[in-house]
């Protein structure tokens, strides 16, 4: 594992509510799937590196039973909105403007990605960017797990 992946073991909290573009998250959507969660904002430079990254492996495990869900941390919602036309993000984001949903993952800093096993514990936690390598790996090895 890089250094900035950390092992947890910690019940992913139920993700649901609004979103960036106004939609709203059902957490049905998220259960008996690897779960990956982004914390991230448009004023994060690491976090502009690596939305690409994260992009490209939605689309590669999207029918894998992954599902992705980011969250918008302290934002301006016009901006996260221009950021997700930008990067042709696709899987949704929840807006967080008070910062709750991060608080509640013990975030330490943007970015910060979590990845949940299927029956919903936070298994890793990457701090800075992700490099989709490491990602991948990571997803196959919870795949895997059942």
């Amino acid at each position: 594992m890089g250094l900035g992946v950390s092992r947890m073991d910690m019940p992913l909290p139920r993700l649901a509510g609004e979103t960036v573009d106004g939609g709203r998250l059902d957490p049905a959507r998220l259960e008996g799937r690897v779960v990956v969660v982004n914390v991230w904002a448009t004023w994060c430079g690491p976090c502009r590196r690596e939305q690409p990254v994260l992009q490209r492996v939605f689309e590669r495990y999207r029918d894998r039973e992954v599902a992705f869900v980011g969250i918008d941390w302290r934002d301006d919602r016009a901006k996260a909105q221009a950021w997700r036309e930008e990067f042709g993000v696709t899987y949704p984001s929840l807006w967080d403007p008070s910062g709750a949903w991060a608080d509640d993952l013990g975030w330490l800093g943007a970015p910060t990605t979590y990845l949940a096993d299927r029956s919903g514990t936070i298994r890793y936690r990457i701090e800075g960017a992700v490099e989709e390598e490491e990602l991948t790996g990571l997803l196959d090895e919870l795949l895997a797990a059942g």
